[in-house]
């Protein structure tokens, strides 16, 4: 049976439970080789990683024979020839070698997309295993090692050349170039052992559960007040004890069946490191930390893309190449640290090198060149500031465009899948030491801590992932700059956003205080604040949108339901934001 015709198969139901667990199984292998064949190639004489990495393959070939996947059969068969002259000390490892194994690695990935998809699709491996075979012919002649490597260069030149042309949008066919090596296909991974629409389900009950919890506290409150110290108010707190602390530990275990380890997405990094270094001739080491930190399967997958920029960014434009490392006294070979960790209901990742860090001048030439900040505009930038000149779209301060980086596509493309996920980003830099990029997500999307304030009479709630900080100052220190209000807040200036003007088109002074609380909010690398009359607290709520009959209101989020019933307007922090800076 060929891979294209698999669907074949999945009309037989004990052949369709065979084959969903040889899926999930191939797929879990391939996770791990994804990694091993790196470490191999750092230790090529660890003889257990070497029969380790020779049985995976062994595995895919023995399930994929079963099967009748004759595609997948060979491919695997010629790589565990490969491997099994080498664990026998028949030959010794070299990064050629690698390549070419890494090469049908990839091509093994690509080719289980067309069997789990189940397209009727023919995906060539023809010459990939063609390749496998010459290796397997000239395996102890280096020289001759080399001439296979050079013919797979062309054919992949030829194979880039040929998707460049063929698509019809020139940005969309550079973007598939650069990324083609790095990330061979992206697949969205549908089950974590039950259906995802199953567990959605089960997150929107509990949701809807958090709301009656809510709604039963106010109740309880209600009930004390009125009838203290009496038999049925004692009754009702010990109930809504309980039920608060189920509904708690319900939302806690359903969270917890949506959590991966984000190890999934960071174990795909040291091939992309090894293959990018090797790309632009540097020495570069990916040291990871906190794979174990677990975060919801959506932000998984929304997450992936960001960080390959990232890891891309540095690796071209952070690292120095060893001379230049040496010159400065630094370590011939590069360092690029991915790490993540929980801090509270977040999660931070962080990604840092210690390259020749980002030089402020460089940045706002370049910015005045492509006409995207004037001269004046510049010189009144913050250090800051001008580091997110670097999220501008078209920015990029590369001399000439690699099939790495260089084309002004990347880092507003972070920025946006950041602020779509209600996230943070920062960078902290210092020329000559390193650069370091701070990611800030929400744990997850669908319940979120949210901070209420009051506006003109009316309850915003404000999603405590996007609050930086509180301040309280006088009314008096509120400027106005070209029609804008803004405020001085620790020497940078800081737009301020009239919040009921924006979302209810209602135009107020607020109360008439001295005072004004200012809640200053961040989106991605973006800072403004809000003037509220009162804060109210801290809650959790749940995300509802407004339905059909409303639709989409600018400004707004959605809507949640408080204790005693009133539906409250969650504000849309990235949205406010994008108004302002079209505004300005």
């Amino acid at each position: 049976m060929d891979e294209t015709n698999t669907y074949e198969m999945l009309n037989d139901p004990e052949m369709k439970e065979i084959f969903e667990s040889f899926i999930t199984e191939t797929k879990e292998i391939l996770e791990k080789l994804d990694v091993d064949l790196i470490e191999l190639e750092k230790d090529s004489q660890n003889k257990d990683l070497l029969n380790q990495i020779f049985r995976a393959f062994h595995t895919i070939k023995g399930t994929s024979g079963f099967l009748s996947l004759e595609k997948l059969q060979t491919l695997t068969h010629r790589c565990e020839d490969i491997l099994n002259k080498l664990r026998k000390g028949e030959v010794l490892l070299n990064d050629d070698i690698m390549d070419i194994i890494l090469k049908a690695f990839d091509s093994i990935k690509e080719l289980m997309v067309v069997i789990e998809t189940n397209k009727n699709e023919d995906y060539d491996v023809q010459f990939i295993i063609e390749t496998l075979d010459k290796l397997l012919e000239v395996i102890e002649n280096d020289d001759e090692i080399k001439k296979v490597m050079k013919e797979v260069g062309e054919q992949e030149q030829i194979a880039n050349t040929s998707e460049i042309k063929t698509t019809g949008d020139k940005n969309e066919g550079v973007k598939s170039a650069q990324t083609s090596r790095a990330k061979p296909s992206k697949l969205v991974d549908n089950s974590i052992r039950v259906d995802v629409e199953r567990l959605d389900e089960l997150l929107n009950i509990v949701s809807e559960l958090v709301l009656g919890r809510n709604r039963l506290s106010q109740i309880n409150m209600d009930v004390a007040n009125e009838y203290e110290a009496t038999d049925l108010a004692r009754g009702l707190a010990e109930t809504t004890r309980q039920i608060d602390l189920m509904t708690t530990e319900l939302q806690l275990a359903v969270m917890k069946t949506r959590m991966i380890k984000i190890g999934k997405v960071f174990n795909k990094f040291p091939r992309l490191v090894r293959d990018l270094s090797r790309e632009v001739g540097k020495e570069i080491a990916l040291e990871i930390n906190g794979e174990e930190t677990e975060l919801d399967k959506t932000l998984i997958e929304e997450i992936h893309d960001p960080l390959v920029h990232l890891i891309r960014n540095s690796v071209d434009h952070g690292i120095e190449s060893a001379e230049e490392r040496k010159k400065v006294n630094k370590d011939a070979k590069g360092k690029i640290i991915l790490s993540a960790e929980h801090e509270g209901n977040n999660i931070i990742i962080r990604i840092e090198d210690d390259g020749k860090g980002i030089d402020t001048e460089k940045i706002k030439k370049s910015a005045i060149k492509k006409g995207l900040i004037t001269k004046d505009k510049a010189e009144e930038l913050s250090e800051n500031e001008v580091y997110n000149l670097i999220f501008l779209p078209g920015f990029s301060t590369a001399e000439k465009v690699s099939n790495v980086s260089g084309r002004g596509v990347g880092m507003d493309v972070v920025k946006t899948n950041v602020m779509k996920l209600r996230g943070i980003i920062n960078i902290e830099s210092e020329v000559g030491k390193g650069t370091k990029i701070i990611i800030k997500l929400p744990l997850t999307l669908a319940i979120i801590q949210g901070l209420l304030v009051q506006v003109a009479g009316n309850t915003i709630v404000l999603p405590l992932s996007t609050v930086v900080e509180v301040v309280r100052i006088s009314k008096k220190k509120i400027h106005s700059v070209n029609g804008r209000k803004v405020i001085n807040l620790r020497d940078k200036v800081l737009p301020l956003l009239n919040i009921h003007k924006e979302m209810f088109g209602i135009n107020t002074n607020g109360k008439n205080s001295e005072w004004s609380y200012i809640v200053v909010l961040g989106i991605a690398e973006k800072r403004f604040g809000i003037v509220v009359d009162k804060l109210i607290g801290q809650k959790e709520v749940v995300i509802k949108s407004l339905g059909n009959y409303l639709g989409k209101v600018q400004g707004v989020a959605g809507s949640t339901i408080m204790g005693d019933g009133t539906v409250v307007i969650i504000a849309d922090i990235a949205e406010l934001l994008n108004k302002i800076a079209e505004e300005n």
